[in-house]
């Protein structure tokens, strides 16, 4: 059973960050403030719409969640490909086993724990499992693989512990520990989730298509009725500062990426079926 009890001191913290982020500051320091982040971080500026940043941003959340101008991520349409939901790190593509176990680096956790719903995870034997760690650097928005029927979105309280290699040894089921909003998709290829992972000083994350207030208490869960109808590539949420995000799928997805760690983009090419079910 995983403890849901939040982390309040990281939490607070997080959610101090946060409001920070979002505090109106002059434009004149907001311009400074983000030219130095975008040196000391390498942010590329090509994929960002270069009159909406020359006019500068009200404050660090609204360049932080900044979206990219037209054209900026190609979306693999073939049917039978998944594409990246996100920018980031792709981690590891690992199998989910019989026991609904994750094996990744040499540790175990629980799809169940992940999911927080050990019935869906049951779902999802002899499936896989993708984690995309979200640099700094990278755009933090957060989209769908392919086109979906959102049938459910669930945001689970937890505590807000930095999502590093070295947390990951020290907390192996760091990923089920911590906040995350989880979105349960019906799609052509299966049953699919796409799990948004909050760390420490991601003091929020949005839902796209749902109002969910943040930082709750216990499990909330909203069943989409009718399902959200969703094109490959739409939005599904936003990190607001970032983390990582996993994506479980059911059996006969292969990867299109070989060599892990890897760095891809939202709307390439991830994984690849025999066509739709």
């Amino acid at each position: 059973m995983v403890d849901l009890a939040p982390d309040w001191g990281s939490l607070l913290a997080s959610q101090a960050i946060g409001a920070a982020s979002r505090t109106p500051i002059p434009r004149p320091l907001s311009r400074a403030f983000i030219r130095g982040y975008v040196r000391v971080f390498g942010v590329e500026l090509d994929d960002v719409d270069a009159l909406r940043h020359a006019e500068g941003y009200a404050c660090f959340d609204e360049f932080f969640t900044r979206r990219l101008k037209p054209g900026a991520r190609p979306i693999a349409r073939a049917s039978k490909v998944l594409a990246s939901p996100c920018d980031g790190l792709l981690r590891s593509v690992v199998p989910v086993e019989r026991s609904t176990e994750i094996l990744a680096k040499g540790h175990r956790y629980s799809v169940a724990e992940l999911l927080a719903d050990s019935e869906l995870a049951t779902e999802f034997e002899g499936g896989s499992a993708a984690t995309i760690y979200l640099h700094p650097r990278d755009y933090h928005r957060v989209h769908t693989p392919c086109d979906a029927l959102i049938e459910s979105v669930r945001l689970v309280p937890g505590r807000l512990l930095p999502v590093t290699d070295a947390a990951l040894k020290r907390e192996p089921r760091l990923f089920a520990l911590n906040e995350r909003l989880i979105h349960v998709l019906d799609t052509a290829h299966g049953k699919m989730a796409v799990v948004m992972i909050a760390a420490f000083g991601v003091g929020h994350m949005t839902c796209s298509y749902r109002h969910l207030a943040p930082h709750p208490r216990s499990i909330v869960q909203v069943a989409c009725d009718p399902p959200a109808r969703l094109r490959k590539g739409d939005e599904l949420g936003v990190f607001h500062l970032g983390s990582t995000v996993v994506m479980v799928m059911q059996a006969g997805m292969a990867p299109v990426v070989s060599a892990m760690p890897s760095k891809v983009r939202m709307g390439q090419a991830l994984f690849e079926g025999e066509g739709e079910r």
